[in-house]
């Protein structure tokens, strides 16, 4: 095998750099994307002076009651 000039050297230096900080990146976009996918917070300890409002949800398996929904 023949060696490698100083312009392939410089090439591949730059192809090496190039895979280095793509995989860096990377990294960084899975560890920024873990970091903000926290789950959601918990629900504070209510007193009686502030109101718990709960809201009934339709399921898809039940028959849609309009009075039910406050509709």
């Amino acid at each position: 095998m023949y060696p490698l000039t100083p312009l392939q050297s410089l090439a591949l230096l730059c192809i090496v750099l190039a895979i280095v900080a793509c995989i860096l990146w990377i990294a960084h976009e899975i560890r920024t994307q873990t970091r903000t996918s926290v789950p959601a917070a918990q629900c504070p300890e209510t007193d009686e002076s502030t109101p718990v409002v709960h809201i009934t949800v339709h399921r898809p398996n039940e028959p849609y009651d309009h009075e039910k929904h406050g509709l």
